[in-house]
């Protein structure tokens, strides 16, 4: 905060407030927030509905100011601003405060600067501590068993859907929860990235992806894997092979001090000399850890040198519209001398089913 000039944080429900207090609960419509400021102890404002909850929280956060639906929060928050003496201040808020917030907290520091505390929070939870990594692998090690659990679901007849299910059903069964919707995209359906299962049959010559993840105690899996009905055709094989190349080269380049845009580089080269730059059309890879999206990016254009402790996806894929698409992913973990993959091995072949 001192870096970023800011006299004031203020946190919403969500992971950035569950990552500072261990705590978090929905305020849906109400605000609920944790206001840090840089000089005084922090504290809760809660609606009445979850003061209970607030007084509960693991960080130990005693002051916990209260007010209910008829007085409304912006008379409470104005208070609030004189007494921690934020007006004319810098405030910092999350990127995920809701718009109805934003903007009568603009209202009530009409004297103040309100700004994105965005990156104070990413460049603190980018670097994952010991328990962490601890979650993480856990999470990992559920997503891993969640794929055979799809794989065996995959079979001609069943749809989209029907896989997504059983990949669910396999995480909830251990205890674990979604850390998205589960993709399933079968045949053409592959190559759309982000392809939401639905009611498509699988079929003889499909070749289908799998993006699923499992959470466990807060933290976020996420792999990509691909499942042939069948014998796959020559020209899938073949794509499957650069695209596992791609992984590799960016993997192998992975340590402290490599720039984030290196490890880009390194996979988009492979697809490039193989001709299929073009339908390459995402980021090599995105942190993880409380969200299933978070900083580093793994992105041309940035810069940052990978830290010991960051995590993040390695996922290249090439998408061929109409006919099919591979994308290969595996959680990485940045260590103080090279790299850990997280996930099981991405087979040197594409799946058969069954």
């Amino acid at each position: 905060m001192i870096d970023a000039g800011l006299d004031a944080v203020i946190v919403t429900p969500g992971a950035n407030m569950r990552y500072l207090t261990g705590f978090s609960e929905a305020g849906y419509e109400r605000l609920f927030c944790l206001i840090a400021p840089l000089d005084r102890e922090p504290l809760f404002v809660a609606p009445s509905v979850n003061v209970d909850q607030a007084r509960r929280n693991p960080a130990g956060i005693a002051d916990v100011r209260e007010w209910n639906d008829a007085a409304g929060w912006h008379g409470l928050v104005e208070a609030l601003a004189g007494e921690l003496e934020l007006t004319g201040g810098q405030v910092g808020v999350d990127d995920d405060m809701a718009a109805r917030f934003v903007l009568p907290l603009q209202n009530i520091l009409a004297d103040g600067f309100l700004r994105s505390a965005g990156t104070v929070l990413s460049d603190l939870r980018s670097r994952k501590d010991r328990a962490e990594l601890d979650a993480l692998q856990r999470a990992a090690s559920l997503t891993d068993r969640a794929y055979l659990a799809g794989r065996a679901a995959c079979r001609a007849g069943a749809s989209e859907r029907d896989v997504a299910a059983a990949i669910e059903a396999a995480i909830v069964r251990e205890g674990g929860a979604l850390s998205f919707e589960t993709i399933v995209a079968a045949g053409e359906n592959s190559a759309l990235p982000h392809h939401s299962p639905g009611g498509r049959k699988l079929a003889e010559g499909d070749v289908v992806t799998l993006d699923l993840g499992a959470r466990v105690d807060g933290y976020c899996g996420d792999i990509t894997r691909i499942v042939a009905i069948g014998q796959p055709g020559e020209d899938a094989a073949r794509v499957y092979e650069i695209v596992l190349r791609a992984h590799r080269a960016a993997l192998s380049l992975v340590r402290p001090g490599v720039a984030a845009e290196a490890v880009d580089a390194a996979a988009r080269k492979v697809i490039e000399e193989a001709g299929y730059g073009d339908r390459f059309i995402h980021r090599t890879g995105h942190g993880i850890g409380l969200d299933d999206h978070e900083q580093p990016n793994i992105v041309a254009g940035n810069e940052h040198l990978l830290r010991p402790g960051e995590c993040f996806s390695i996922e290249p894929g090439i998408y061929l519209p109409g006919r099919f698409g591979i994308r290969l992913e595996n959680i990485v973990a940045v260590t103080e001398s090279g790299v850990r993959v997280v996930n099981a091995p991405i087979p040197e072949r594409i799946d058969v089913a069954g």
